[in-house]
């Protein structure tokens, strides 16, 4: 019994062999400037293969990876375009407000001063009939992206949004456009902000919407009316800058 066990042991340590061989791996030492350990080690770990290991090294701000060479490989990548310095933006959003007419109740109530009217450019008449225009408020917002953003435009109104490099879609049927100088402004949000009767603050949505800003690029927003229909809203959003550090 034992004799006749040999050959089939034998064929088994052959086989272990022969796989260890083929699954040769390699090592490969990462250093993290920017992304911390811990986003590095939930990037890579489920890369690995059976074969693979990760070792870390907090105190050096180091990982090192070894696998197979193909996966090690992909690690890199996947590494490389996590650890970078985030891109930074500067937007700038003016929200205006427009008239029909200017000797109606609500001009003798709140009149517009000199200070307070702006000038109108082609773009603006042409898309908003309002022959007065008063600047409400406006804010410069920077940050990193892929970080969310909020202001105060004026005591009435708020605006947030999510700033973020575009998603693209291989699969889209018309194609992917050339979206490396394009920034995304995902889930922007004008809020009016009101005290009601028992001092109690409300918020209503006037606006919702997500758009993609090339550089310098200004866009004009009809943001809402008032309930007279005399009266109506125009959100200006321009990015001034983006990307790089």
């Amino acid at each position: 019994m034992w004799r006749r066990s040999i050959p089939f042991l034998l064929m088994v340590l052959a086989a272990a062999v022969s796989t260890a061989a083929d699954a040769k791996t390699v090592a490969r030492v990462f250093t993290l400037d920017h992304v911390s350990i811990s986003e590095a080690l939930a990037a890579v770990e489920p890369m690995l293969s059976d074969s693979g290991s990760m070792t870390l090294h907090p105190s050096q701000s180091r990982i090192t990876v070894q696998d197979l060479p193909e996966v090690v490989d992909r690690v890199a990548k996947v590494l490389d375009e996590l650890d970078h310095v985030p891109g930074r933006y500067r937007i700038q959003i003016d929200l205006l407000e427009g008239r029909s007419e200017t000797n109606d109740r609500e001009e003798r109530v709140r009149p517009y001063s000199s200070a307070d009217q702006v000038q109108t450019d082609e773009r603006l008449k042409s898309m908003f009939k309002f022959p007065v225009i008063k600047r409400l408020g406006s804010a410069l917002l920077e940050g990193e992206l892929g970080s969310s953003a909020q202001a105060e435009l004026s005591q009435g109104f708020e605006i947030s949004f999510i700033a973020q490099t575009p998603e693209s879609y291989e699969d889209a049927p018309w194609g992917t456009p050339d979206l490396s100088d394009r920034i995304q402004l995902r889930r922007l949000v004008l809020t009016r902000v009101s005290v009601g009767p028992d001092g109690t603050q409300m918020k209503e949505t006037v606006l919702r919407t997500n758009m993609l800003l090339a550089p310098n690029q200004k866009i004009y927003i009809g943001a809402g009316k008032s309930e007279d229909a005399k009266t109506g809203l125009v959100l200006i959003v321009q990015a001034q800058k983006f990307g790089g550090n």
